[in-house]
């Protein structure tokens, strides 16, 4: 946790910094999907996930959001079933890799409609770097030692729709860096995201 502090930091930091500018807070939670580039030997799948956090919006029209969600990543991997002579027996065996990380993205977005006059119902596009801060993982495989990265990057691209008090939107996020710290597998994968989110408008007082 403690290489998460200077990021979390600069994230509220940020919205303290510039006076009347942090316009807006959203709660969120929902579903965060895997895709896994380089499945390999392993046949690396991914499985469905989920986030949930918050995040501050700085700005109007054209804005700056960030925040901080924790976020918990389902992984499979399958090793074909051998005979003690090499030979494949057809049975083969899956095992499971969660992991629990902080995701905090520093997007910049833009909102189709000028906010200013109040619309109710409003769409906005975003893209922009996001950094996953490693908590925890479990692998329930007991002969084998893997290392997760402390921190994976990557940059991601979405949109959504305000209605009122509420939003929903959708992003994905692309890989710059892959899982593992090491080589405890012959494929170190990088991992995709799809991200379907919703959530609460609160409007920070100016």
């Amino acid at each position: 946790m403690a290489r998460a502090r200077p990021l979390l930091s600069v994230v509220f930091a940020t919205a303290l910094a510039v006076p009347g500018a942090a316009q807006e807070l959203r709660l969120l939670g929902g579903y965060s999907g895997s895709q896994v580039r380089e499945a390999g030997d392993e046949l690396w799948t991914g499985r469905a996930g989920w986030s949930l956090g918050a995040d501050v919006l700085l700005g109007g029209r054209w804005f700056l959001r960030s925040g901080v969600h924790f976020h918990v990543r389902d992984l499979r991997y399958t090793v074909a079933g051998t005979a003690p002579d090499g030979t494949l027996t057809g049975t083969d065996v899956e095992f499971r890799y969660t992991s629990r990380s902080l995701r905090i993205p520093a997007h910049l977005g833009l909102r189709l409609i000028d906010p200013g006059n109040d619309p109710a119902l409003n769409i906005y596009v975003f893209g922009g770097p996001t950094a996953m801060l490693a908590l925890s993982a479990d692998l329930d495989h007991d002969e084998l030692e893997v290392e997760t990265r402390p921190a994976q990057w990557s940059i991601g691209f979405g949109g959504g729709l305000e209605l009122g008090p509420l939003f929903a939107e959708v992003g994905y996020d692309v890989a710059m860096t892959n899982v593992f710290k090491g080589q405890g597998f012959s494929t170190n994968p990088e991992v995709n995201h799809v991200q379907a989110l919703a959530g609460l408008r609160l409007r920070m007082a100016r």
